[in-house]
């Protein structure tokens, strides 16, 4: 039998990056219930909420996996696969808050729907602003205005848009075979983005102070961090003793180098991420499913609108528990109708077609067209 912590393949689906991705997910909805509670500042390490660390986390996931990505196809075809990942979700979570949750708070609140479509920021012009993953309002006209975090419908959506300009940097950048074929560029690369980031202050009037170019140069070396792992991957293999060496090498560089020390320790940190995800076990229902995405668009929205409740009033555990319990099912909701089915259609397949009705075998008396009622149906999905 095999052990449970023997070494997996990262470029199947036998290893445990989506229960990481979904472990990285609760510490963003652990993180966000503090502070949205206003229980706390949340749990800040070395400078860091323990959410931020999550996001630094996928970063360097998705860096590994999207570069695998982008060497596996041709630019149309990743363009189109990272759309589809991306945007379907994101764009019913807009609607959600939009048409559900926003004016069921704002019936709450003012005891009546009148002028909620009309006062700024309207829902069309949240949906409209938010629509291409840079968001321009995180509120909906006066809804949520009471609350701790006030006039915030999802915090969460910020790091889309950064990600999402990470998939465009590495898809350009990785469509010459030279550059394919060799760590090094990629190694410069990040470097370059590394130095860029060291030197914010020294670049920023020639940037015009663009605090959104600033946060992309800030993110941009986790990405580059799994990307370049991925470059290494033939001559870095995962093993225990170089998660140990990087363990130590990020820590020196976080704790001793506050300026860009966590940037500069995105490749240890990646390789950290990775190694766990290729020794942990992991259900194998969470190895096919993967409602990680679901988890990070949703929980912020919930949370609100459970603090709107009073719902926080029965104490910090309830509010958390309450809100993953409500998360989880609109996750599940999310990858089995949404994400799952947007892959499937740019792969050439029927979005839903292996979720199909199953009807028991009826004796030939018992059957509809004999003038009988059949039985109900019973529903299966398979992945």
């Amino acid at each position: 039998m095999r052990s449970p912590f023997t070494i997996r393949d990262l470029h199947s689906r036998d290893n445990a990056l989506n229960m990481l991705r979904l472990i990285l997910a609760l510490l963003v909805v652990f993180s966000h219930a503090q502070i949205l509670a206003g229980v706390g500042d949340g749990v800040v390490v070395y400078g860091q909420h323990v959410g931020s660390w999550a996001v630094v986390g996928f970063f360097g996931i998705s860096g590994y996996l999207i570069t695998g990505s982008r060497l596996r196809s041709n630019a149309g075809t990743y363009l189109i696969n990272r759309i589809a990942r991306i945007f379907p979700a994101f764009l019913v979570s807009l609607v959600f808050v939009a048409f559900l949750l926003a004016p069921a708070a704002y019936f709450i609140e003012k005891g009546t729907l009148d002028g909620y479509f009309s006062t700024p920021p309207t829902p069309i012009d949240f949906i409209y602003s938010n629509i291409f993953l840079r968001i321009g309002y995180y509120n909906i006209g006066t809804t949520l205005s009471q609350l701790p975090h006030p006039n915030s419908w999802n915090g969460s959506l910020w790091s889309l848009y950064y990600e999402f300009w990470c998939y465009i940097i590495i898809g350009v950048f990785m469509s010459w075979v030279f550059i394919k074929k060799r760590v090094w560029p990629t190694a410069l690369l990040f470097t370059v983005s590394l130095l860029t980031h060291a030197g914010i202050g020294y670049l920023n009037p020639y940037l015009g102070n663009n605090a959104e170019l600033g946060l992309l140069i800030f993110m941009l070396p986790y990405f580059l961090g799994g990307a370049l792992i991925y470059q290494l991957k033939d001559r870095l293999p995962m093993r225990g003793w170089i998660a140990g060496v990087a363990l130590v090498a990020a820590w020196l560089l976080v704790a001793f180098i506050p300026s860009f020390g966590k940037q500069a320790a995105a490749p240890a940190l990646a390789y950290l991420v990775l190694y766990l995800g290729a020794i942990l076990p992991s259900p194998k229902v969470i190895q096919v499913h993967d409602i990680s995405y679901g988890v990070y668009i949703f929980h912020f929205p919930i949370l609100q609108f459970l603090m709107l409740l009073g719902v926080d009033r029965l104490g910090f555990l309830p509010l958390l528990l309450i809100a993953i319990a409500l998360t989880f099912l609109l996750a599940t909701g999310s990858w089995l109708g949404i994400e799952r089915a947007a892959m499937r259609w740019t792969r050439g397949k029927a979005p839903w077609a292996d979720i199909h009705f199953r009807f028991p075998a009826q004796p030939p008396h018992m059957r509809p067209e004999d003038g009988s009622q059949a039985p109900a149906s019973t529903a299966t999905a398979r992945s």
